[in-house]
């Protein structure tokens, strides 16, 4: 496994924030480098395979990209990565976390969602990321798409739980 965490992250933060949010004056400081990291490794690299992530990874670091991911990276990958960044985030900016312990996050223009308004939110988030990525995976496989992604699904990524098991959205297991 090459050491693909030291290259840069396949999407920036004011890419996550212009794809994923309303509000376009969002603090970029809230989405920070580690938190599009987690996103990648949770939700892309799993799906990707292992040898397709570092793929990517590296094209992209070293502004190599092949014409055909380039197009995946572009229209594809980083519509659902932008989403899952940003459900990711979505604790972040609703606490903040201090000397003093756990806060709400108030500004005096606005109310903070309550528990349930907040827990909806971030599951249409994660639905949407969801929606984009099944179209990511759809576009990969396709007919139209034979050789051109060689290394997708070639070589499991080891490191992460395995995935037949159960999953867990939001507070549901499915077995």
């Amino acid at each position: 496994m090459a050491n693909v965490r030291q290259y840069n992250n396949l999407i920036t933060a004011s890419e996550v924030v212009s794809k994923s949010f309303t509000n376009q004056a969002t603090d970029l400081a809230l989405i920070s480098n580690e938190l599009i990291t987690i996103a990648e490794l949770a939700h892309v690299k799993p799906m990707l395979g292992l040898d397709m992530y570092e793929e990517l990874k590296t094209q992209n670091h070293n502004s190599t990209l092949t014409a055909v991911n380039t197009t995946l990276l572009t229209h594809y990958l980083k519509d659902a990565l932008a989403w899952y960044v940003r459900f990711e985030v979505m604790n972040e900016m609703q606490y903040n976390t201090t000397s003093a312990g756990l806060v709400v996050n108030v500004s005096e223009f606005s109310n903070p969602a309550n528990v349930e308004q907040f827990n909806q939110m971030k599951s249409d988030t994660y639905r949407k990321a969801k929606v984009f990525l099944d179209d990511m995976i759809a576009y990969i496989t396709h007919e139209d798409q034979v050789n051109q992604f060689p290394l997708y699904g070639t070589d499991g990524d080891s490191s992460m739980p395995d995935q037949d098991i159960a999953s867990k959205l939001n507070g549901i297991i499915f077995y």
